[in-house]
C-alpha cells in the first residue's frame, strides 16, 4: 500500500511540469503530438476541412516550431495515409513516431 502511494505520489510530481511544459510548446512532447493527432482526425472524421484545421491550429499555437509540428499532422491526417485513421489510431500512431523519434539518436551512441 505504501508502495503504490509512493508511486502516484512521484507521478504526480513528474506530470505536473510535463502538463505545464504543454501549455508553452508541444514540439517534441510526444504525448501532446498524440493528443493533437487525435483532435486533428477528430475533426476530419466530423467534416471539418483541411483549411478549418489549419485556421484553428494558427490560432491557438504561435510558436513557429509547435506551427510546424501541426501543420505536419494535419497534412498527414487529412492526406491519403491519415483518411481511415479513427482518433485512437492517430493518437497512438504519432505519439510512437514521436517516440521512436526521439530514441533514434541515443541508440547511435
Amino acid at each position: 500500500m505504501k508502495r503504490a502511494v509512493l508511486t502516484a505520489a512521484l507521478a504526480m510530481c513528474v506530470a505536473q511540469p510535463a502538463a505545464q511544459a504543454v501549455a508553452q510548446t508541444v514540439n517534441d512532447q510526444c504525448f501532446a503530438i498524440g493528443d493533437i493527432a487525435g483532435q486533428v482526425a477528430s475533426w476530419r472524421m466530423h467534416k471539418k476541412t483541411k483549411t478549418q484545421a489549419l485556421d484553428q491550429a494558427a490560432k491557438y499555437y504561435q510558436g513557429k516550431a509547435d506551427q510546424q509540428a501541426l501543420n505536419a499532422i494535419i497534412e498527414r491526417i487529412y492526406g491519403p495515409e491519415g483518411q481511415s485513421m479513427t482518433p485512437d489510431q492517430a493518437s497512438m500512431v504519432f505519439t510512437a513516431e514521436c517516440a521512436n523519434h526521439q530514441k533514434a539518436p541515443s541508440a547511435k551512441e
